[in-house]
This record gives C-alpha cells, structure tokens and sequence, in this order.
C-alpha cells in the first residue's frame, strides 16, 4: 500500500470512520499476506502457571503452518509431567485441530468484529491506532476489549479484552492479551497470555511466546514474453 493511499486512508478514517470496515481492511491484508507464504516455522514455548504448583509447567514445541493452514508440531523440551503434560498437550492439540477444521471464529474479520477508533490526538510518526473491539460473532474465541491497528500495514499490533463465552465448561471466560510484530515485512504473534477460572484448578494463567521465526515464501511466477 502506497504512502499516498495510506495518507488518504487515515485522513477518511478520521473524518467518518463508520463510513469505513477496518476489520474487513485487516483480513484482506492477513489474506494477501497469506497468499505470499508456503511456509512458516517457529519456535513456541506454552506456559501454565497456577498458584498451586510450585513451578510453572512449560513445554517448548516447534510449530509449522503450511499455506492450507494446517499444522504439525514437535516437542523440543518440557518440565512437564502427568497432568501438567497433559493439560499442555491438549493446549496444543486444539490449536492443531482448530487449524485442520479452518476454524475461524477468533480472527479479526467483519465477521467476528467491528473495530471503532477511539479518539485521541496521534504522536508525529506514530503508525498505531488504538480501537475498541467488539465481538460481533460472540464465541469463545472472540472478545470485547481494545487494541491497536498498523494504519500503514493494516495489522493489529495488540488486542486485549476478555472472551464472550466461556471456553469450555471446564475453563471459564479468559481474559486475554495479544501482542504482534513484524518479522521481515510480515505481521505474526510475538506473545498470547489468557487468564481464566479452570475447575478443579481455581485461575490459570498461559502464556505462550513466539520466536525463531523461518518463512519460505512461495516462488514469484513472472510472465515471460518473446
């Protein structure tokens, strides 16, 4: 996107900004962002913290996405033992498992959001927007919170808020934080911590933080002309 139509974009947001879908302008860069990829590789490390154990359990796993959206993982270390292991397996399989269904019901779209920019006076060179967020789709992966929006990418760089539903009828409402940054010039998760009431359990807090990120892009196809 060209720094002019950037310019115009912010100058319409501020002028009308319900005239204009910013969740929508969000899944269309995720979507050419997306379109670029055939693969991404990173290091994760799943944290659980709860205060009645003694030390957090961790376990850090290898995660690659191919560009269908499916992934696959492997253990490369963990603390873990018994419940605690298996609590983050699961963690980690559902995420596996929402990929393979192309479960989209947490992402910022029009579908699942409306994003309002809150107003306020931005800093010279600042490129971050803060909005509200508010879940039109009401599911557990949604929230209402608030965060902020590259204007010049198109990306959120934080959302904070807490889910709509509970998260399971052993897990109740979360209260999450996300956080974004680039990697080369594309946008992917640097750190994801949720707060819940787990039963049996009381609060439990993940966190998972991102790193070692390796993306192969797919080849460029160039029309070639005698």
């Amino acid at each position: 996107m060209s720094i002019v139509v950037v310019s115009l974009l912010v100058v319409g947001l501020t002028a009308g900004a319900a005239d204009v879908d910013l969740a929508a302008l969000v899944a269309q860069a995720e979507s050419r962002r997306d379109a670029r990829v055939q693969e991404v590789r990173s290091v994760r490390q799943y944290i659980v913290r709860n205060p009645r154990w003694t030390t957090d359990a961790s376990m850090d796993v290898r995660m690659i996405t191919t560009a269908d959206g499916n992934k696959r993982y492997e253990i490369l270390a963990t603390n873990a033992e018994g419940l605690r292991k298996t609590i983050l397996t699961r963690i980690i399989e559902g995420e596996i498992h929402a990929a393979a269904k192309k479960d989209r019901d947490g992402n910022v779209n029009s579908k699942n959001y409306e994003l309002r920019l809150i107003p306020g006076v931005q800093a010279a060179g600042e490129t971050c927007r803060k909005v509200q967020l508010v879940a039109k789709n009401r599911t557990r992966f949604t929230f209402d919170g608030h965060g902020c929006v590259d204007m010049n990418d198109m990306a959120m760089v934080r959302m904070e808020g807490r889910t709509t539903k509970n998260m399971s009828w052993l897990v109740g409402r979360a209260d999450v934080v996300q956080e974004f940054r680039k990697v080369g010039d594309l946008w992917y998760s640097s750190l994801n911590q949720s707060v819940a009431d787990v039963r049996f359990l009381g609060k439990t807090q993940l966190i998972i933080k991102y790193s070692d990120y390796s993306i192969t892009r797919k080849p460029v196809i160039t029309a070639s002309g005698n």
